[in-house]
């Protein structure tokens, strides 16, 4: 759990009016628990990371058969 009050008065401090200060910190407590983890990210990244290779792997075939047509072109 966070610590509003504890925020405030340090914003407050730092020069934040009490208003501002009491908001701000609303608005963190508020956001409690939606930032991402790491596995989540870990999860969500692997995915995108496979079909980075296949795709990487597709491109890789794609330039061989062009620069081989490019080939039988200009030598023929």
């Amino acid at each position: 759990m966070i610590d509003t009050l504890s925020i405030a008065r340090n914003l407050t401090a730092a020069g934040f009016d009490a208003p501002q200060a009491e908001a701000l910190a609303d608005a963190i407590a508020n956001r409690e628990g939606q930032a991402a983890t790491k596995d989540f990210v870990h999860a969500e990244v692997s995915p995108l990371r496979a079909d980075m290779g296949a795709l990487k792997w597709i491109t890789g075939v794609n330039l061989a058969i062009t620069l081989a047509l490019l080939a039988v072109v200009l030598a023929g």
